[in-house]
């Protein structure tokens, strides 16, 4: 069985800044979707779904692969990388889950007011999920996983790119974006309570029930020993 990857070039709404010769100016969106080849009738499907689309033609593209090649496209990604030195070089990731009402002001003041003029080595991934989802994503009932890939591979982008994750978590703390970090590190039992938000007394209903001893995710440090232990006793 085989799978369909197709990559579209939007033009209508902003995530990567690109220059393409010089000839679409602005900020583009890279949009994949993969197809599960059963019938005939799916590339009709996936054409009627470009037809839906404001984009530019000349930059669609389709990749027929087998289903395993599909699978560990992420390894041909890392060969790629390696041949020109630039996988195993410092990594300093931000991952968020932002709701979808307040994406727009995340565009505008991370996308377009922390990023700009920005030409980093890396990529900005972007998808949207639901509350159907295992996350903790805020109170909206959609949101989007901002997954900002960046790598450093000059002198100094370590530092430079970590003060950039920091402002643009200052940005959507001050302006209550309400967004949530994906692996997330906090120091204090306080951080973490008010990540899970909402969600935190089931969380610690969850651990006190099936991890008491704290055997599981102890490198995260959200429960220490005496907090485990008045769990268990409730």
């Amino acid at each position: 069985m085989a799978g369909r990857c197709l990559i579209a070039f939007l033009i209508t709404a902003s995530c990567l800044s690109v220059s393409v010769s010089g000839q679409l100016p602005g900020d583009l969106f890279a949009l994949g979707v993969a197809s599960r080849l059963r019938v005939d009738g799916n590339s009709t499907k996936l054409g009627s779904i470009l037809e839906q689309l404001t984009f530019e033609e000349g930059f669609v593209f389709t990749k027929d692969v087998t289903y395993v090649q599909f699978l560990d496209r992420v390894m041909e990604e890392e060969r790629a990388l390696r041949s020109i030195g630039t996988w195993d070089v410092p990594h300093p990731w931000l991952n968020l889950f932002v709701p979808r009402s307040r994406i727009l002001d995340f565009d505008s003041g991370v996308l377009k007011g922390v990023f700009a003029g920005a030409n980093p080595i890396g990529v900005i991934l972007m998808n949207m999920w639901d509350e159907r989802m295992m996350a903790v994503a805020g109170n909206d009932d959609v949101f989007y996983v901002i997954g900002l890939l960046r790598s450093a591979v000059a002198l100094g982008d370590v530092e430079h790119l970590e003060r950039e994750n920091e402002a643009v978590l200052a940005f959507c703390h001050n302006e209550g974006i309400g967004c949530k970090q994906y692996l997330p590190h906090y120091l204090s039992l306080d951080g973490w309570q008010h990540h899970f938000g909402a969600k935190w007394s089931r969380v610690t209903e969850l651990k006190a029930m099936y991890d008491p001893h704290g055997i599981l995710s102890s490198g995260q440090r959200i429960f220490s020993s005496s907090v485990l232990v008045a769990l268990v006793a409730m």
